[in-house]
């Protein structure tokens, strides 16, 4: 009569899930002490005529209400 080995097979299925957590826990702490690069700055859109810092989707400056 055949034997079913359950219990070797629920201790290889947690062995293998400890081993996973540890590594995906090293690797997040790997990739957050990495130094990202940093991104470059965008230069401010500014206003035709009173050169006041406009947001990039705006129609119109809200310093002087011109149409841009």
């Amino acid at each position: 009569m055949p034997v079913i080995a359950y219990g070797q097979f629920l201790n290889s299925v947690i062995d293998f899930l400890i081993v996973a957590f540890a590594i995906f826990m090293l690797v997040k702490q790997v990739n957050r002490l990495m130094v990202k690069p940093e991104e470059p700055k965008k230069e401010p859109r500014l206003c035709p005529y009173c050169k006041s810092e406009v947001h990039d989707e705006a129609t119109k400056c809200p310093h002087c209400a011109s149409d841009i």
